[in-house]
């Protein structure tokens, strides 16, 4: 059951990946400098300079303004630092010391740009892959007892499951079948042993895809620019959100297509200024 397919031939992976060879990072950084350094109100009004093919980082993007324009909501967090308009998040370095608001806001928009970038990314790869692997639970040889999806609470609407409300996260005792539970930090569907997604349908595809959960639209390669502090870690009462620099590209070895893109992953983190992290969740 959780065997992932073979990779599919590389051609099968093209448009995905033209989008590894191009990614956006660079692009936006560079966009960055000169909003913040120029005489721009907006994003929108460099933008609109922007008419000409644009090289940076050993890359060329023929038609900037093309490729920038459908990223305006992340880009417009940039005009909060001009308004001296700053959110109430902070971002630590590794060591756990405020980061200044110039490089605080760069990485939440670096998270927030190359969330979206990858999940246009994993969808093109995800598909040729025909593999089922995010969608079953752990097979019998597995360590794993369960896997864990997260939801949020609309999300859970899409599964006709039991609902569970235990007073702890996990690990736990799980019910025999698969289940929505409600942990006290959000929401989670759980997959046992040799279990199935409720709307994995019997030809392996997806009954709910256009409206599959937003974790569902990111296997297998994740933005970890920043990461979220939990609270436990806090150690202090804040208003505060507060997250930690990480600058990681996080692949799963357990994907089809991570195994067979591996070089091709490691160039785009290196291209966006990230370092590369292969790992396996299951087995």
């Amino acid at each position: 059951m959780n065997n992932p397919p073979p990779p599919p031939p590389l051609a099968a992976l093209d448009e995905g990946r033209r989008l590894l060879a191009q990614p956006l990072l660079p692009l936006v950084r560079l966009l960055n400098l000169l909003y913040l350094t120029g005489p721009f109100g907006t994003i929108e009004e460099l933008l609109t300079q922007l008419s000409e093919p644009v090289e940076t980082a050993g890359l060329r993007y023929p038609d900037p303004r093309a490729v920038l324009n459908p990223l305006l909501p992340q880009l417009r967090e940039l005009e909060r630092l001009k308004n001296n308009d700053l959110s109430a998040r902070e971002i630590c370095d590794e060591e756990g010391s405020p980061l200044s608001p110039l490089e605080a806001l760069e990485l939440w928009v670096s998270q927030a740009v190359l969330t979206r970038e990858l999940e246009a990314l994993n969808s093109l790869l995800c598909a040729p892959c025909r593999c089922t692997l995010c969608c079953t639970g752990p097979s019998p040889e597995m360590r794993q007892e369960f896997f864990e999806i997260p939801l949020t609470a609309p999300e859970t609407r899409l599964f006709p499951l039991p609902v569970i409300e235990p007073l702890a996260p996990p690990p736990m005792q799980t019910q025999q079948g698969p289940a929505i539970y409600h942990w006290r930090s959000g929401w989670s569907l759980i997959l046992p042993k040799a279990s199935t997604c409720p709307q994995l349908a019997t030809d392996g595809r997806c009954r709910i895809y256009r409206e599959r959960p937003q974790v569902c639209r990111r296997p297998q390669i994740f933005a970890y620019v920043i990461e979220k502090i939990n609270d436990g870690e806090r150690g202090r009462e804040t208003t505060l959100s507060r997250f930690r620099r990480r600058n990681n590209l996080l692949a799963v070895w357990d994907c089809p297509y991570v195994r067979a893109l591996q070089e091709e992953i490691a160039r785009f983190a290196e291209l966006s200024g990230l370092e590369p992290v292969f790992r396996s969740n299951k087995g």
